[in-house]
């Protein structure tokens, strides 16, 4: 096992190394986002600590961590946006790093799980670019991979580090808290016994904790963001008491397409989807009227306004558009693929893939915009959880035969 992860360690090195010379070096002009992040990465870089007025004031929606680390770099070693994307690119590389070598030693799912992440469009955009996402995902990883290894306090520092590079990372020590207190409750007539078995192991408190340094930037911003830069994307106060669930339908549909379609085809364990009506009808017609209600009164539209004109939701609502879907029978494809990624996942007992991926598409809901990207953290996630989850059985039981993986059952 150790030989196959070397051998893969080195082809992924050379696969950089190539895309670095096709991308000349990564000196082409600044791409989309980087025309504000490269500004901001300057800014941090005249205060190397930066000072509470420039937190309250840059001008960007998420939280600081990569544009301090871009300051850092700039200072060091000039600025020069091709020294802004090498950073992504070798964060990127210690993402795959930590997937690969952190892997289970025995698992049939190896290949399956790292093609599924590196096929994922933006993950290239991600890691060629000085784009924000990497960081978050990098200490989101380290997080995940600390918490199946028991490292609680390593855990909660890097998903704690993650928060501090984008708000919503935040569903990731949400997922592990809520999975770690609802396994260890015991449900009783009398609530102290009831408090006592969430006691029982505080291993929680770690992640309630990497969940609360979202805290201080709300404090420090007296809300989600810089208010100048919600006013500026058109993020204004009065889409902050608004939920989208035709967001939420359409991050479903993109589990479904990038993770669940990939894992289900290449595994063919298909008797899941088909018995689960049989298995749980109250859930599945639940399922069934959530998602009527949604295509009827809340379809998935993406936001648009003078700062975002881009008319799709993302890749996927691109495709069906250029293939002639479209109106009514775009959004009964989103639900049928939103009822896919619910039957996966969702069961009477979840499992920790479940919290994942609960949490970060209740999240998304609160997005001030769609976009195929904002899933990418979860489905990494997923696709490395699947590597200890061979069987991924939904009630989190395992059979007597199944390897454990790092003691952690799902």
């Amino acid at each position: 096992m150790h030989r196959k992860k070397l051998y893969t360690s080195l082809a992924l090195l050379v696969v950089f190394i190539l895309v670095f010379f096709l991308k000349e070096r990564f000196t082409v002009d600044p791409y989309q986002d980087e025309h504000h992040y490269v500004p901001t990465a300057e800014l941090f870089s005249t205060e190397p600590i930066p000072s509470l007025h420039l937190l309250q004031t840059y001008n960007e929606l998420n939280t600081p961590i990569p544009f301090i680390l871009g300051g850092w770099v700039i200072n060091v070693f000039g600025n020069d946006i091709q020294n802004l994307r090498l950073l992504t690119a070798f964060t990127s590389f210690a993402l795959l790093m930590l997937f690969v070598w952190y892997s289970p030693g025995r698992t049939k799912r190896f290949w399956l799980c790292l093609g599924g992440l590196l096929i994922f469009p933006n993950y290239y955009l991600v890691s060629v670019y000085y784009y924000t996402d990497i960081f978050a995902m990098v200490f989101t990883l380290g997080g995940v991979i600390a918490y199946l290894r028991k490292w609680h306090w390593v855990g909660f520092l890097s998903l704690a580090a993650a928060v501090c590079c984008r708000q919503y990372m935040l569903a990731f020590p949400a997922a592990i808290l809520a999975y770690e207190v609802f396994r260890n409750v015991k449900w009783s007539a009398n609530p102290v016994a009831v408090v006592k078995s969430v006691f029982s192991d505080t291993a929680w408190i770690w992640y309630a904790l990497a969940v609360l340094t979202i805290v201080p930037w709300v404090l420090i911003w007296q809300g989600p963001a810089p208010a100048s830069v919600m006013a500026d994307q058109h993020y204004d106060s009065d889409k902050l008491v608004q939920y989208n669930f035709g967001y939420l339908m359409y991050a479903s549909a993109v589990v479904a397409v990038y993770y669940i379609l990939p894992e289900t085809l290449v595994t063919r364990r298909f008797s899941h989807y088909l018995t689960y009506p049989r298995k749980h009808p109250v859930m599945f017609a639940s399922f069934l009227a959530i998602i009527a209600v949604i295509i009827a009164f809340f379809p998935a539209k993406q936001a648009y306004n003078p700062y975002f004109t881009w008319p799709y939701l993302g890749y996927v609502d691109e495709l069906l558009m250029k293939i002639g879907i479209a109106g009514l029978l775009k959004q009964i494809v989103f639900g049928a693929l939103a009822l896919v990624t619910l039957v996966r996942f969702i069961a009477p007992r979840f499992n920790l893939a479940a919290w994942v991926y609960l949490l970060n598409v209740l999240l998304l809901g609160k997005a001030q915009l769609s976009w195929d990207k904002y899933s990418l953290p979860m489905i990494m996630v997923l696709w490395f959880l699947a590597m200890y989850d061979e069987h991924w059985l939904p009630s989190g039981t395992r059979t007597e035969n199944e390897p454990e993986a790092l003691n952690v059952k799902y």
